[in-house]
């Protein structure tokens, strides 16, 4: 049966091929073999993606192409947020005033979009029914430029980051040679190829959404040109701007097509963050309204800005910055520690500030020294989108006016900048030195789910948060959760995942660790991970402990009589007994911060980030049991977030159960064969799966009360589950 899920509320941040992290460089090489031969190619059910539009007889391909990206990527990343953005604003916006073009009547690029974008509070995207502004704000895009022409391995693996992009974020925009006019001469049954070696550039921009490694060559037909066909088999299926009873696009009504591999590509690119605009700033400080034009030769640049009147709070910094470069910024002639590092990828970037920086004087002098590249200098477009403004460099400053002071501070001079931390006022510098993941090296398998801690360390109390990030993922669910939780799709085709864990204080500090991926057919028992002599713990294939194995007297380590401990079981939210109080060691020799405490029967597995997964019960006449909000193990309080795979499965006894606020996850048959579960309460607003046949074979007069927000979403995804009975009910 097919598991059920809901996209998460999360932002995720940028990964692209390769990625580099801490002090050294981490490739994560572009390998076919890392995402599925097919995705997302199902047109009845297309995974991300808003209507498709029509632009008309405009020229403004280039606008829809870029609204469609960033559609997708609110689907996607965005906890499921449905915007139909207007694109008559964008062009409106970008060709009108005193920083308008004058020749984008004649096309454009993303390039245009991502200035529209990110310019001051009067643009942005805006609704398509109300023409109202939007508070989003996309703070990093992901550029992949263009790839040698005639090259097939540079070919090979820009189609393969293409195909990253997509399976990411959402989409990914991308430009093609494809005319409407001769679309019947170039187009079999939706399938289009112009052949790349004859192609005179490119001239239309689309919206990649899945690919099919597979779609074959004898698909395609072109009748203007030699050769007809591709020669290779594959091909990206594309949401078009041509509206969607186009009579070309597959089916004739779809407005999708299939776009072989051997056209030639251009300028792919993905919006891979948004943030807030009311979050970010009150004072956008910039020059270059335009956006990008090119990047000129150059170890640095910089930009001056009047300040408006009274005390501001630097907030951040934007830029286009590239690929494998290496960024430093300064404010006012003092270098700010908190942001710069080596780049994963070319694109727009927003550096946010961990914590505020209070600037006092008339003016704002930001610059940034770059090294790496022989190429790095964002100068903005002139009122001509193909003429560089080379006076004027893109660099945005964003400030805040509602910060306060600390106590102390230096002296109130001129142009002096004074950091400002507000959860630690006397700490004027920090530093950070080195991320650590736990586990590094782990084993699950598919349907499965597992919680990653991560450790910031360094000097001045740096800030402990993380950014998470997940590659290598076939399969649309498979996700990575914003607090470390891993979970694998029934579907996942890839053999290894890689997931970072990227310090928010400084993005240049990070940890990777490797997933290998088990088909549930493979699945065996697991013991890699214990230690010699048969007393320790690791995690095994479903995320949850590895009990050691029987030593040679017969004896064995049961998860109860582990997870109980010495002293007996407590009803005041206190674990008892702690099977790993000291973290317990994994097969890569690092030290993990699993533990495993009891609490009123109940046995828990907690991560070092802070969370807690529900695992039994051990309280074998239990009638009702009652999952929390958090629990306290060792001292310490857990969120409880996850109930596990088969937590309370042919419970005989158990008559009603609450599951907490914070669930999140119910792992599959979580309640499976409880044939006297009549009741079932679900306090939470934000489960996001539903593990299969989590509530199969309960009781035939049970029902499950859910909260009246979530009752038509989660019905469904109980029914999804693999009860299609059972009676779901609100109660508020």
């Amino acid at each position: 049966m097919k598991k059920s899920r809901r996209l998460l509320t999360i932002l995720l941040a940028a990964v692209m091929l390769p990625f580099y992290a801490s002090e050294s460089r981490i490739s994560v090489q572009a390998n076919a073999a890392a995402l599925a031969s097919s995705y997302n190619t199902d047109l009845s059910r297309i995974l991300y993606a808003t209507p498709v539009e029509d632009q008309t007889q405009t020229s403004y391909c280039w606008a829809y192409m870029a609204d469609a990206v960033l559609e997708s990527y609110l689907l996607k990343n965005a906890g499921n947020i449905q915007m139909n953005f207007n694109e008559a604003d964008m062009t409106n916006q970008l060709i009108g005033g005193v920083h308008g073009f004058s020749d984008l009547y004649t096309g454009g690029s993303y390039h245009q979009a991502v200035a529209y974008w990110t310019r001051g509070s009067l643009c942005g995207p805006r609704n398509e029914s109300d023409g109202g502004l939007t508070d989003y704000y996309v703070s990093e895009t992901a550029e992949l430029g263009s790839y040698e022409n005639g090259n097939e391995l540079s070919k090979q693996i820009y189609i393969q980051n293409i195909k990253n992009l997509v399976a990411q974020y959402g989409s990914a925009g991308v430009s093609v040679y494809f005319n409407a006019s001769d679309r019947s001469q170039t187009t079999w049954m939706g399938a289009y190829y112009y052949p790349q070696e004859i192609s005179p550039g490119v001239n239309h921009g689309v919206a990649v959404v899945g690919w099919d490694d597979n779609y074959p060559a004898q698909a395609f037909h072109n009748r203007l040109t030699n050769p007809q066909q591709p020669q290779h088999q594959g091909a990206f299926l594309v949401k078009n701007s041509w509206g969607s009873y186009d009579s070309c696009s597959i089916g004739g009504n779809t407005g999708y097509y299939w776009i072989s591999y051997d056209n030639y590509f251009q300028d792919a690119f993905a919006v891979t963050k948004v943030i807030s605009r009311s979050k970010l700033y009150d004072t956008i400080y910039e020059t270059d309204y335009r956006g990008l034009s090119e990047y000129l030769p150059g170890s640095s640049y910089s930009q001056t800005y009047r300040l408006n009147a009274g005390v501001q709070w630097l907030t951040g910094i934007g830029t286009y910055v590239r690929g494998g470069a290496g960024y430093r910024f300064y404010v006012n002639g003092q270098e700010l520690t908190q942001i710069g590092g080596t780049m994963a990828y070319s694109g727009y970037r927003t550096f946010e500030l961990i914590e505020p920086v209070m600037i006092a004087g008339p003016s704002l002098e930001l610059r940034v020294e770059v090294s790496g590249s022989a190429e790095a200098v964002p100068v903005s477009c002139t009122a001509n989108s193909h003429v560089a403004d080379t006076g004027n460099f893109c660099l945005k400053a964003f400030t805040r006016t509602t910060a306060t002071a600390p106590s102390q501070s230096p002296g109130n001079t001129n142009n002096t900048v004074y950091p400002y931390y507000p959860n630690h006022p006397n700490v004027w510098s920090q530093t950070v030195t080195g991320v650590t993941v736990t586990p590094q090296e782990s084993t699950m398998r598919q349907g499965s789910s597992q919680v990653f801690s991560a450790k910031v360390q360094g000097s001045g109390s740096p800030s402990s948060r993380v950014h998470w990030q997940l590659s290598g993922s076939s399969s649309a669910d498979t996700r990575l959760t914003d607090t470390g939780v891993l979970h694998v799709g029934t579907d996942e085709a890839s053999s290894d995942l890689y997931i970072y864990a990227i310090s928010d204080a400084d993005n240049t500090k990070s940890a990777m660790a490797r997933v290998t991926v088990l088909k549930r057919e493979d699945d065996t028992p697991d013991y890699s991970d214990s230690s010699t002599n048969g007393s320790g713990t690791g995690t095994n294939i479903n995320g949850t402990p590895i009990y050691p194995k029987p030593d040679s007297s017969g004896g064995t380590n049961t998860p109860d009589s582990t997870a109980t401990g010495s002293n007996g079981t407590s009803t005041d939210n206190t674990a008892t007994g702690d099977a790993n109080s000291g973290g317990s060691q994994n097969s890569g020799g690092q030290t993990s911060d699993v533990k495993v405490g009891t609490v009123d029967k109940s046995v828990y597995t907690c991560s070092g980030n802070g969370t807690a997964l529900y695992t039994s019960c051990i309280a074998k006449n239990r009638i009702s049991i009652s999952i929390p909000a958090a629990v306290k193990i060792s001292g310490r309080s857990y969120v409880v977030t996850a109930l596990k795979d088969s937590c309370l499965e042919k419970n005989k006894k158990v008559a009603a159960v609450t599951v907490g606020k914070n669930i999140s996850q119910i792992g599959e048959d979580a309640f499976f064969g409880c044939r006297k579960l009549k009741k079932i309460k679900i306090k939470s607003e934000q489960i996001d799966y539903i593990g299969e046949d989590a509530f199969y074979n309960i009781s035939a007069k049970a029902v499950i009360y859910v909260p009246r927000s979530c009752l038509s979403e989660y019905r469904a995804m109980i029914r999804e589950s693999g009860n299609e009975k059972v009676r779901v009910k609100a109660y508020n």
